[in-house]
């Protein structure tokens, strides 16, 4: 499953979104219980969550659901909605590695209670206060279940993160690098190994933004975009797949480098610049990814 280049919120109460979400072909949903449900309605969404993963289980697309914060019920959300096709729980607002292991022992309840393989269920650190960001690296290596930390890659609209770190988000962005390349450090430094950026703060038509910024969060180092729009999700999944030019670059220093090697050498002149075996790592790991999407063929 990982790493997932796109995963699109739904609101956990509309389950006619969830019915029509399979055409825009997202790697994953996140059925949200938090800012996307009102609050008299967020006990009784807990049971159309469950049907929504339900739902998506049989189109074969990953279910992950954001809970509430801890103080707010979260723990009793990820229980609640636990069923076959449960992916995974993003936990917002995370402020304290003390939480994520809390969530991590309600989390092996619920697998035990639904029948779900022990530990089959992922966590995604979504830290939104100053707290959360400053100890983002102990929130991933909290539990093995974080798979990643969600790091904030947005336009000119203030959201939560902006207000708890102080800045002011501009289309440029340069307000928000550090933070950023923090949360992509620090998720990889915890062990969680698939930091997703959240895109934010755009018109939802334009198009042009959303795929900057997704550019600008793969130059980072995240792995895939959280997105608040269907129309979003085909720009996510194009620019988070590996590119020919890309493919064929490191397919190319990969023949390049076992050639070098049975020569008896480590290193090599490739496309005019040396490389060596410290650049077989990601090569590999880049063509292993566009094999999975059906870019460079086996």
């Amino acid at each position: 499953m990982w790493p997932l280049r796109s995963m699109l919120f739904i609101p956990a109460h509309k389950l006619d979104w969830t019915r029509r979400v399979q055409r825009f072909s997202p790697d994953s949903v996140v059925l949200d219980l938090e800012d996307a449900v009102p609050p008299a309605d967020k006990i009784p969404a807990r049971a159309i969550a469950r049907e929504a993963i339900g739902l998506l289980h049989a189109m074969g697309i990953p279910a992950f659901v954001r809970i509430n914060s801890l103080d707010q019920g979260g723990l009793e959300d990820a229980v609640a909605v636990a069923t076959e096709g449960f992916s995974g729980v993003m936990l917002p607002k995370g402020r304290t590695p003390d939480e994520v292991r809390q969530l991590d022992v309600a989390l092996a309840y619920a697998e035990g209670k639904a029948g779900l393989s022990q530990r089959s269920v992922a966590i995604m650190a979504l830290p939104e206060t100053a707290e959360g960001l400053w100890a983002a690296r102990d929130l991933a290596a909290a539990s093995p279940r974080v798979k990643g930390v969600i790091g904030i890659v947005g336009g000119p609209v203030i959201g939560d993160v902006a207000r708890a770190a102080g800045f002011r988000p501009t289309v440029e962005g340069t307000e928000q690098l550090y933070l950023a390349s923090k949360m992509v450090l620090d998720s990889r430094a915890g062990g969680a190994l698939f930091p997703m950026s959240s895109i934010i703060g755009t018109a939802l038509d334009d198009h042009d933004l959303v795929r900057r910024l997704c550019v600008r969060a793969k130059s980072l180092g995240f792995t895939g975009a959280v997105l608040i729009h269907p129309s979003h999700v085909a720009i996510a999944n194009e620019v988070f797949t590996p590119e020919k030019a890309e493919v064929d670059y490191f397919k190319g220093l990969v023949e390049a480098m076992r050639a070098a090697e049975a020569a008896g050498s480590g290193a090599v002149t490739y496309r005019g610049q040396m490389v060596d075996y410290a650049m077989l790592p990601i090569a590999e790991e880049i063509l292993r990814e566009a094999r999975r999407r059906g870019v460079l063929a086996d």
